[in-house]
């Protein structure tokens, strides 16, 4: 008896599990006649389009092709008999089935579909067509929490920056550059799409902001966002110029080379603020305004340079003969703080490094010390042996 029952067991078994294969042999079938569209559904297009191209295509023969065509009737046709303004393409023996619309019209917005029959089994595929419309014009703003200053952005903070491409159809694509270089990825957000209807269609915008920490190095630059979408025959660039506020920068270590015995002499510093620093010099006790001149001395107002923030400061000794300053401080200042440099007037090398001389009897000052401290020692050791 328990011989009987497992046997009726184990044939149950069995039969389950054909049934089994045999279903996933019918699902196989079908997974592997999946309909490709060409163009991919949604596919945009723009009004009165011409010649628009709608094609299935199965990898396998097609025994019937019909179409249900977009518009308000929703008729279905066979491939055989199109109304007028549609042809068939495609080649049943290759899997193929489609029409081309000879004009895109608002009739025409909606669903394609196609209605295949391959061996006996039939499958649907669909395209369903848009009318493309074009973004408004690409806006780009910067945040309300930028600090400003002096009608520019103050440096060393972060800047947060915000494109919008708005009401398109398809969703416009938006790609960032920084000085004309792609800017890097870590600086962006996720892009937020939103849809909004408006006159009957479902239009989409998108936003993206870049959060980009500004210094003095960025000053001069562009942040430029650009918009690319189908309806455009040319994409869309807009773009924030930055003009970075801040304080002079220090210069470490001036040297410059030793003024001449006669004759006048310019001293060249070049420095960076933004804006304009107003500058004064100090000179063995004499303060020189920029503009002004002071005795031997004549002080130039700052001259910008070409490039971005970059200004040139000369200071001119018109009588080198009455006197060869060795040290030299400039003061610059504008609204962001104050920096002071100090310049040395010495001996340098083509590099503008300065020369470290050995020769110890080449000053005369330093030569009389030498023979005072010889003279001295000499008469200290004398009375140090007559001591002894």
């Amino acid at each position: 008896m328990q011989s009987s029952t497992k046997m009726n067991n184990n044939y149950h078994h069995l039969r389950l599990l054909v049934a089994l294969c045999s279903c996933y042999s019918l699902l196989a079938a079908v997974q592997s006649q999946q309909i490709e569209t060409i163009p991919a559904s949604p596919s945009f297009h723009t009004l009165y389009e011409r010649n628009v191209e709608l094609l299935c295509r199965a990898d396998k023969p097609i025994d019937l092709c019909r179409v249900r065509l977009p518009g308000p009737s929703g008729e279905t046709y066979d491939v055989s008999s199109l109304p007028s303004g549609v042809k068939r393409i495609g080649d049943d023996s290759r899997g193929e089935c489609g029409v081309r619309l000879s004009t895109f019209t608002t009739e025409r917005i909606g669903k394609f579909v196609c209605l295949l029959t391959i061996a006996g089994q039939q499958f649907e595929a669909a395209i369903e067509l848009r009318q493309r419309v074009p973004p408004r014009p690409t806006e780009l703003k910067i945040s309300k929490t930028t600090n400003l200053v002096d009608g520019g952005i103050r440096a060393n903070q972060l800047l947060k920056a915000r494109c919008s491409s708005r009401l398109g159809l398809p969703v416009a694509n938006l790609t960032w550059f920084l000085d004309n270089k792609p800017i890097d990825e870590s600086m962006l957000k996720p892009a937020q799409i939103t849809t909004e209807m408006q006159d009957g269609k479902s239009l989409q915008t998108i936003q993206q902001e870049v959060n980009l920490y500004v210094t003095a190095e960025h000053n001069g630059m562009a942040l430029v966002c650009v918009a690319n979408h189908p309806a455009f025959k040319i994409e869309q660039r807009t773009s924030i110029p930055l003009n970075v506020k801040f304080a002079p920068e220090e210069i470490p270590h001036i040297h410059i080379d030793e003024l001449p015995a006669s004759g006048s002499a310019t001293v060249n510093i070049t420095i960076h603020a933004n804006p304009q620093p107003i500058t004064r010099w100090t000179v063995n006790g004499r303060l020189i305004k920029e503009g002004e001149s002071v005795d031997i001395y004549q002080a130039y107002i700052p001259r910008p340079t070409s490039a971005n923030g970059e200004y040139r400061v000369l200071l001119k000794n018109n009588d080198c003969s009455k006197e060869r300053a060795t040290l030299f401080t400039l003061e610059a200042t504008n609204p962001l703080g104050t920096q002071t440099y100090v310049i040395k007037a010495v001996p340098v090398d083509v590099d503008g490094a300065e020369v470290n001389r050995n020769d110890d009897y080449a000053d005369d000052s330093n030569g009389s010390t030498f023979w005072l401290i010889s003279v001295w020692t000499f008469f200290c050791s004398v009375i140090a042996t007559r001591l002894l």
